[in-house]
């Protein structure tokens, strides 16, 4: 094993000195190149020959940088190659991807710079779908379709040869930042900041299933969550998964998605996981999906990679101390034998393997055996070569033209070919020659699906003659036809087959026929918003055709679904599925806009502001009208949270039929701090199972209403992110998941100590809040840890008189009066005074709290019978 590190890779930005991060790598499938997207905005592409081979490194004919590709106006977040090589996919803070094809002809000096592209990689489209950044990007094995997913929590599928928009997926709850194929074709995985990894079905794009158990305490601090799916498709290994207070990589099984086996051994957040695209077999077995193992690397922000085979239980070797700053992304080359990774800090490594060090090693067509052995055969005819025929050339900033059926391509021009006229992209008719399509599609050979060390030359020949052909210009020839256009799937929505006895009458129902899930209208805002103290108003949910809420996995398999009626005055059906069963059905006078289902209550807020609330078997529990249509509802057990576009808040206790507070509002949340400061928008709304809701914005901020002073209290604040020593090390638990929530939206710096007493002013202060939040939001767990570090901290830095108040509270009186005010001896579900003896076993430890510790001990003692 051979590890580099080399120095002369690097992108770097003109305002800051030194290296900027490297957000993502990939390797091209013949090996001889690898992409790399940075902080500077830019995609640049290297040649490994100099990476890996010490004597080619020194030798000034061989190339190190081969392009730079400057298109994008954000940092590139993602670079993936296709399969077949001829295309690179580029995903960026912009919003937008870009695929790019080589030009033989086209290399120079780059303009504005004194780098030289050697070769020249041009923009063939730009796809524009996503509202927010572009995390990650992912081809299908037979380069068919693209999936690419971003920070608008949004899955989007697009066509591998022409590029237009098949499918948008938009069942996550938070950011999504990490997509992979299934290699077998059937399925698609992503994994999102909502702590979980769905696993979609891409004939008909249903949700097949949600894994959230191994990831419910998962820390929100990753920029990347990228999964990666093993060769054979037995499993999923899916990064920033915990095990207790373990970080570890979950495996999940295809067979039952169950997520029982993990990855353990890292120190600190697992970001990236890769698969080797090879499997590997023994040499006294016979190739075959039980014989075969595969090989997983792991990336973390301990700084190290771990490299694992699956049929052993420790890892094969781990390099520690790899980078300076956390790993965000790594590939494997096709041939096995080398391992890429990109790291914050700017730099890139490379792990090398000679083929003794990997003696089972299988072939490339062991692995299409093993892959064949599933006898899945898709509906959609893949199209095994890409085309470059039907990509469009934007040079503006809208969408592009991916609908047409006949897209123009953008051709060089050598020096004196034609005028110099300015060609319309948009007007086929008034374009010259150079705008013609090729007469057959260039790309339509066969794919070389795996890369090795002897196909190198001839690959990358094989790449540039069909570039050449692709982008020739020559005149008069005949259209070569119509593109390959992918055929649109509808989406399937159906009851799962599987089927259990139940007591009673149920009410199955028809299935409804195979209908796409389409916007149909705008609501009909019939209601005037409620009175709000900043004129505030919260969005309203579009009506769609279909609706549908599922229960979390906790609470088992099912969900809550409506199909509205595409006209304003037609019949809108509601119906509660459960372990496959239809359980029972309504029809409401007015479409579902937000549904809310859980193991005890189900809802629907209706385009009318009606709100009707059941049962789990159906029972109609409340029939609402509210003053303003429904911006959000949720539900936890037996509450309701119901958020109107009024913002006004209300919390229903659904098993005693009465408010858990009076409603009331959240639009002074929203108020800027200042009228050039941007708006403030809600990011998440939760709802605790004791009721409290929780309202995290963008400023950021998190808040959570306390009935008992009628207000909404802060939980963190950046005030906390900024300058709180405590914010590195938050706890497990709903108070530390929030915090990092919130430290993950804060794009500002630390600030620096500004005071004296800063650091102990700032730490106590966070401590107090963190306590009064877990009280809040009973959760016990949090509440013993953050009071037991708040007491040792007290003890050591020797602020007595605050630790004595706090056991003094949570002794409470030790005499009656009077007008002795009635006092509650529990907290968060433990007695106080239990509470309060554990506090001062720990205060009796610290350097200046141990007198204090004794005398209170003493008189707890004697309040607990032991006599005076």
């Amino acid at each position: 094993m051979r590890v580099n590190k080399p120095c002369w890779i690097e992108h770097s930005v003109a305002e800051q000195k030194g290296r900027c991060p490297i957000y993502s790598i990939s390797v091209h499938p013949d090996g001889t190149r690898i992409a790399t997207g940075g902080l500077d905005n830019k995609v640049k592409i290297w040649s490994t020959l100099p990476i890996l081979d010490e004597e080619a490194e020194k030798d000034e004919a061989n190339h190190k940088l081969l392009c730079t590709m400057a298109a994008h106006t954000g940092p590139v977040l993602t670079v993936r190659w296709a399969h077949h090589g001829r295309f690179l996919a580029t995903g960026s803070d912009d919003q937008v991807i870009m695929i790019w094809g080589i030009d033989p002809e086209g290399a120079g000096r780059l303009w504005g710079s004194e780098e030289v592209n050697h070769e020249n990689w041009k923009a063939l489209t730009r796809l524009v779908g996503h509202v927010a950044d572009v995390v990650d990007l992912a081809w299908s094995r037979d380069d068919s379709m693209l999936a690419s997913v971003g920070l608008d929590s949004k899955v989007w599928i697009w066509d591998g040869a022409t590029f237009e928009r098949l499918r948008k997926l938009d069942l996550h709850q938070g950011f999504v930042k990490g997509v992979c194929w299934d290699p077998v074709g059937n399925f698609l995985a992503t994994q999102s900041d909502d702590k979980t990894v769905k696993i979609w079905n891409t004939e008909d794009w249903s949700l097949t299933h949600t894994v959230s158990e191994p990831f419910k305490t998962s820390p929100q601090s990753t920029f990347f969550r990228r999964l990666s799916w093993s060769p054979d498709g037995a499993f999923i290994a899916a990064s920033n998964a915990m095990n207790g207070p373990v970080f570890v990589a979950a495996v999940i099984d295809r067979e039952g998605w169950n997520s029982e086996i993990s990855f353990v051994g890292h120190e600190n957040t697992i970001q990236v996981a890769a698969f080797n695209p090879r499997l590997f077999f023994r040499k006294e077995d016979k190739p075959g999906r039980p014989t075969a193992s595969c090989m997983l690397a792991l990336g973390a922000n301990d700084f190290s990679i771990s490299i694992w085979r699956n049929t052993l239980h420790k890892p094969l070797v781990v390099l520690k101390d790899v980078f300076e700053r956390d790993l965000l992304d790594m590939c494997w080359s096709n041939d096995g034998y080398n391992l890429y990774g990109c790291s914050a800090d700017g730099s890139i490594c490379a792990v090398s393997f000679a083929p003794a060090e990997f003696p089972e090693l299988g072939q490339p067509e062991q692995t299409e055996k093993v892959l064949d052995e599933y006898d899945y055969k898709p509906k959609r005819q893949p199209a095994r070569g890409a085309s470059t025929q039907p990509l469009s050339v934007s040079n503006s900033f809208g969408p592009s033209a991916a609908t047409s059926s006949v897209v123009n391509v953008l051709q060089p021009r050598k020096k004196g070919q034609g005028s110099n006229r300015r060609v319309d992209l948009q007007n086929p008719a008034s374009s010259s020659r150079s705008l013609q399509p090729p007469s057959r599609d260039p790309f339509s050979g066969p794919i070389q699906e795996f890369g090795g060390s002897s196909g190198h030359q001839a690959s990358t020949a094989k790449m540039f003659e069909d570039a050449h052909n692709a982008f020739s210009s020559g005149s008069g020839q005949a259209n070569g036809g119509s593109p390959r256009a992918g055929l649109k799937r509808k989406a399937v929505i159906s009851s799962e087959e599987e089927s259990r006895a139940v007591r009673g009458r149920l009410m199955p129902t028809t299935p409804a026929s195979a209908t796409p899930v389409e916007v149909l209208r705008t609501p009909r805002v019939a209601l005037q918003a409620g009175p709000s103290t900043a004129g505030r108003t919260l969005p309203i949910p579009q009506v769609q055709s279909i609706v549908r809420a599922t229960l979390s996995q906790e609470e088992g398999s099912g969900y809550l679904e409506a199909h509205n009626s595409s006209s304003a005055d037609g019949v809108n059906k509601i119906t509660f599925v459960k372990d496959g069963q239809d359980q029972w059905v309504d029809y409401l006078p007015s479409a579902v806009l937000a549904l809310a289902v859980t193991s005890k209550v189900c809802a629907a807020a209706m385009e009318d502001g009606g709100v009707v609330i059941y049962s789990s078997s159906g029972r109609q529990l409340a029939n609402l009208q509210l003053g303003s249509l429904c911006h959000d509802l949720q539900g936890n057990g037996d509450k309701l949270l119901i958020i109107t576009s009024d913002c006004r808040v209300r919390v229903i206790d659904t098993r005693y039929s009465q408010t858990v507070f009076p409603p009331t509002t959240l639009s002074y949340l929203l108020d800027a701090p200042s009228t050039s400061s941007p708006p403030i928008e809600i990011k998440e709304c939760t709802l605790r199972p004791n009721g409290i809701p929780i309202i995290i914005t963008s400023l950021p901020a998190a808040y959570a209403y306390d009935p008992s002073v009628s207000e909404w209290t802060i939980i963190s604040s950046v005030h906390h992110v900024q300058s709180s020593p405590l914010f590195s090390s938050t706890t497990k638990g709903v108070v530390g998941e929030i915090e990092r929530t919130v430290g993950s939206l804060w794009k500002g710096k630390k600030r620096d100590e500004s005071g004296e007493w800063w650091t102990e002013a700032m730490t106590m202060g966070h401590y107090e809040t963190r306590i009064k939040a877990c009280v809040l939001l009973d959760s016990g767990d949090e509440y013993q840890e953050n009071i037991i570090q708040y007491i040792k901290y007290l003890g050591n830095e020797g602020f007595v008189q605050r630790a004595e108040e706090v056991i003094k509270d949570l002794i409470g009186p030790i005499y009656r009066t009077s007008n002795t005010v009635e006092w509650d001896d529990k907290v968060v579900g433990l007695n106080k005074r239990d509470v309060a003896q554990m506090l001062l076993e720990y205060l009796a430890k610290t350097k200046i709290g141990g007198e204090l510790a004794r005398e209170y001990t003493v008189l707890l003692g004697r309040l607990n019978g032991d006599g005076w």
